[in-house]
């Protein structure tokens, strides 16, 4: 069995490329030019999002997913990065790339994964407009039910725990 510590993939169920960490889409992406801590990252994000209930909705999703927040700390050109400083800091999400990612397959994630994502950048940016049907029918309950909360915070609600 193929087990990959960078995707999680286990034997090509997920990517559908049977692989192993040297080989996943995820690994090295960025040739180790910026790294990006993955729990900063969501820590900046939140506190970038506040105030913003649509954007702090998205970022509240991916959060919660757990899954793409690591994803894009690996892809920082994915990311709004200030490298103004001695490090670069990451300071918010490019959702038009993200989009353009999403748009031309080169995300390698599960069908539901990649939803969420899309789901997150519908709900952040407005150049991200997904048929809400399509991408909300193929979800499994537990990522639904995600969707839902981060919808109803979007609209003003308080997140559902």
């Amino acid at each position: 069995m193929m087990f990959c510590e960078y995707c999680g993939d286990v034997n090509g169920e997920e990517t559908g490329v049977d692989h192993d960490e040297r080989d996943c889409p995820w690994h090295d992406t960025d040739n180790g030019a910026v790294t990006i801590d993955a729990d900063q990252l969501a820590d900046t994000l939140k506190a970038t999002a506040d105030g913003v209930p649509a954007l702090r909705a998205a970022i509240g999703l991916l959060v919660v997913h757990s899954l793409w927040i690591k994803r894009l700390a690996e892809r920082p050109g994915l990311l709004l990065i200030d490298y103004s400083g001695s490090a670069p800091e990451p300071y918010g999400v490019d959702w038009v790339k993200v989009v353009e990612a999403l748009d031309a397959k080169e995300l390698p994630a599960s069908g539901g994964e990649l939803r969420v994502l899309a789901l997150a950048a519908s709900l952040a940016h407005p150049a991200a407009r997904i048929p809400l049907g399509d991408a909300v029918s193929g979800l499994d309950t537990a990522n639904l039910d995600l969707v839902l909360a981060a919808i109803a915070e979007a609209n003003g609600r308080p997140r559902m725990r």
